[in-house]
């Protein structure tokens, strides 16, 4: 599993993790490969748009594109479901796009889980940052299969988060 922090790009076979999403978006596209994941901030400029899109194309496991997931708390604006569109055109992917909704209250920790390369699994629980934003679960920063859409890297990065207590959320259609 990689875990993706704010600004952050990466892919795995697998699954991917988001720690401390709330106002963020965690962004999934499902490929014949396994998943693809932005951690995106803040609006989407041009530049986060082509680092995402330029981190995919020339990944060797940035083709078949299946679907594309987002979460982030509530039902999500109608700026960020075209933030999503944009990507999505940007990308040239031309699917269903999804949108699972967090709790509003807090930050979540947002777990994303291959299903046959086809589809995946969106779930989600609470981030406690006494719990879980420590050094315990954290370790050098390592640039294999991850990016930064912009500014620079940290020192440290999610090596390990806690997967207990995750619950289901079900995307919908946007």
């Amino acid at each position: 599993m990689i875990y993706l922090c704010e600004r952050e790009i990466g892919f795995d076979t697998t699954e991917i993790g988001f720690p401390s999403v709330m106002g963020c978006r965690a962004i999934v596209l499902v490929t014949a490969g396994g998943l693809f994941g932005y951690h995106l901030n803040g609006s989407l400029s041009e530049g986060k748009k082509t680092a995402f899109k330029k981190f995919i194309t020339k990944h060797v496991h940035g083709h078949s594109r299946r679907k594309l997931y987002a979460a982030s708390s509530g039902a999500g604006s109608q700026a960020d479901h075209d933030e999503l569109r944009d990507i999505a055109h940007a990308l040239k992917y031309a699917g269903t796009i999804y949108w699972a909704s967090l709790p509003g209250a807090g930050s979540s920790f947002v777990h994303y889980q291959d299903i046959n390369h086809n589809t995946c699994a969106v779930t989600s629980r609470q981030w406690i940052d006494a719990n879980d934003s420590i050094l315990t679960n954290k370790g050098k920063y390592i640039g294999e299969n991850r990016a930064i859409a912009n500014g620079v890297a940290s020192g440290a990065m999610y090596i390990k988060v806690d997967c207990n207590g995750l619950v289901g959320r079900y995307p919908n259609p946007i």
